[in-house]
């Protein structure tokens, strides 16, 4: 709400401050150029939602932070942006896209899809695993644990050690 509109009586008392927040790094008219993006894929499951899109939107905030400090120009930084897998595998545009799905193939259809096309990168046999190239020759990663926080940790090893390698090629 912008400061001069009067707010709605539904809305009195309420704090809006996330979802500016939100609105202020993704504005909802933005216009969406898919070839600009960078999707962030969780599945179109109750599971993918409570467990695997939080660590999509902590994954994205880690993006954002690297571009800000490696890419000066605002313009030249793809549009990290969370959806699920119904819509990614859908658009023939986002297929080409460089990529990063979060969670387990039960859930994710599109971890399942890079599950026979990525190499391993980190295997915990029984808890996590992380597919990617890290060469990046091909730019998607998938990763997913036995669980939330075994996810979470396959997350936390690929942000500390290639995000910015895998962010340094799909931004050249």
């Amino acid at each position: 709400m912008q400061p001069n509109e009067p707010s709605l009586p539904h809305t009195q008392g309420l704090s809006d401050s996330a979802i500016d927040a939100a609105w202020a790094m993704m504005p909802p008219d933005m216009e969406i150029v898919p070839t600009r993006l960078l999707p962030i894929v969780v599945g179109a499951h109750l599971r993918g939602e409570i467990a695997d899109r939080p660590l999509a939107n902590r994954l994205v905030a880690a993006i954002r932070q690297w571009q800000r400090a490696n890419i000066a120009d605002a313009e030249a930084r793809l549009t990290a942006m969370v959806m699920t897998d119904v819509w990614y595998l859908n658009d023939q545009d986002l297929l080409l896209q460089p990529t990063i799905a979060i969670g387990p193939p039960e859930t994710n259809a599109a971890s399942a899809y890079y599950g026979n096309r990525l190499p391993r990168a980190y295997v915990v046999d029984g808890q996590l695993q992380v597919l990617a190239d890290l060469a990046f020759v091909e730019p998607s990663v998938t990763m997913w644990g036995v669980d939330a926080h075994t996810t979470r940790t396959a997350l936390d090893w690929f942000i500390a050690r290639h995000l910015g390698n895998f962010l340094e090629s799909v931004h050249s």
